[in-house]
């Protein structure tokens, strides 16, 4: 496996590459991206995996200071995966990038609603690495759902020749969706934060019997009661994002709450 620090040593070995499977991660590594790699390692040419805590998604009161960052492990990790290469840009790698904004229509919903940066920080770093990498095919993890949607819409509106992969949610054995931030969980907010995949599956199992907002208002009272701040809980189409007041084929539940100060995000498609 090799290791590029710098973009111009990430310029010689491209040259030198066939076509690139590219994964970009922010570290912090865990099964949900190692199931991406698995996925990359199955189309021809090169896995490439980038590491890079992306300070342009960060507004300056979120948690870009103590975002886990375990560099030794992931290596490690994308080892034993069968990751081709791997690229840590330099610390200023986002100041070379050009500010972009990304869909209105899909990035002003749910997540967008709070942290309205934080899907024009995602297109601008991610188009500074697709101009240097134009990669073949990149690859998505559905827990970032309006992510996914946002970066397809990017891709599918520019000149790369770049096709995005999704794959599925990979959680803990408690239904927990993987994510870095779990890490920052204490042991008791752990415990309570396996509580919110089994309200969403509830929830979800209800749904061709139940008005939605009925379902919703239960949902986000027992999510308060175990110390959840909701910050969004919604039923919407999956394709726009667009809250829905009756059933519709592949609803998207999807929600966001903070837990002690942790945010933790998570999604069902409902076909």
């Amino acid at each position: 496996m090799q290791i590029i620090n710098s973009a111009k040593d990430l310029d010689k070995f491209l040259q030198q590459s066939k076509e690139i499977n590219f994964v970009p991660t922010m570290g912090n590594l865990h099964a949900g991206h190692l199931s991406l790699v698995s996925e990359a390692n199955k189309y021809n040419g090169i896995t490439l995996v980038s590491i890079f805590v992306n300070p342009l998604q960060f507004a300056p009161n979120e948690d870009l200071d103590i975002y886990p960052r375990t560099e030794k492990k992931d290596l490690i990790k994308l080892e034993n995966a069968n990751c081709d290469a791997v690229f840590f840009p330099e610390p200023n790698f986002a100041e070379g990038a050009k500010k972009l904004y990304a869909n209105s229509e899909l990035s002003k919903k749910l997540c967008g609603i709070s942290r309205p940066h934080f899907f024009h920080g995602i297109i601008s770093i991610l188009n500074h690495f697709f101009q240097l990498i134009k990669p073949k095919n990149v690859f998505f993890g559905f827990k970032d759902y309006q992510q996914f949607l946002i970066v397809k819409d990017f891709l599918d509106k520019s000149k790369l020749d770049t096709e995005i992969h999704g794959v599925p949610i990979v959680r803990e054995p408690d239904g927990l969706a993987m994510s870095s931030r779990n890490n920052l969980l204490n042991p008791d907010q752990r415990l309570i934060a396996s509580e919110l995949s089994v309200i969403l599956k509830n929830t979800a199992q209800q749904i061709h019997t139940r008005n939605l907002e009925y379902l919703k208002v239960e949902a986000i009272k027992k999510l308060e009661e175990l110390d959840f701040d909701v910050d969004y809980f919604s039923f919407c189409n999956s394709n726009t994002l667009e809250e829905i007041d009756e059933f519709e084929p592949n609803t998207l539940l999807a929600v966001a709450v903070n837990l002690g100060g942790v945010r933790l995000i998570d999604n069902f498609l409902i076909k």
